[in-house]
């Protein structure tokens, strides 16, 4: 089989003759062409560009594209594994502290957004500290829905 240059603009791919659009196609997917132009394009761009998606994220995609649910369970899951909507609580030199889990993977605590827990721990201890460590997140001191 004769190399296909590749077309320089989208107009120029429209105006190749089937055949070779086929081909092209045959580089980049083992399904018959059905004149998906678009993804035809978006292939042939990446090729030029060197782009290429890495094998982890193709088996990923495909892992997900049956139960794309369970991928949006694991998107919004916290860092921490905890679930949004968890107060954590902490009791600590006799003062009882509570932190909301929020879905955006921040943390309220006394009406003020944070990033982190750490970051939380640190301004009840005065001292920077593991966030996990002081809320005791090891001894699962969570009560979700609270």
């Amino acid at each position: 089989m004769a190399k296909i240059e590749l077309p320089t603009t989208l107009d120029a791919l429209r105006a190749m003759p089937f055949s070779e659009r086929a081909a092209l196609w045959a580089k980049y997917s083992p399904h018959p062409f059905k004149r998906q132009m678009r993804a035809l394009w978006y292939y042939i761009q990446c090729e030029r560009l060197n782009l290429r998606i890495e094998p982890k994220f193709i088996k990923k995609i495909k892992k997900y594209k049956d139960n794309p649910a369970e991928c949006v369970n694991r998107v919004l899951k916290h860092r921490y594994n905890i679930a949004p909507g968890t107060t954590i609580i902490r009791h600590f030199r006799n003062i009882e502290h509570k932190v909301l889990v929020n879905y955006d993977n921040t943390f309220l605590y006394n009406g003020k957004q944070y990033r982190s827990l750490s970051a939380i721990a640190s301004d009840i201890c005065g001292a920077k500290t593991s966030g996990p460590h002081f809320f005791e997140l090891d001894k699962r001191k969570v009560n979700a829905g609270d």
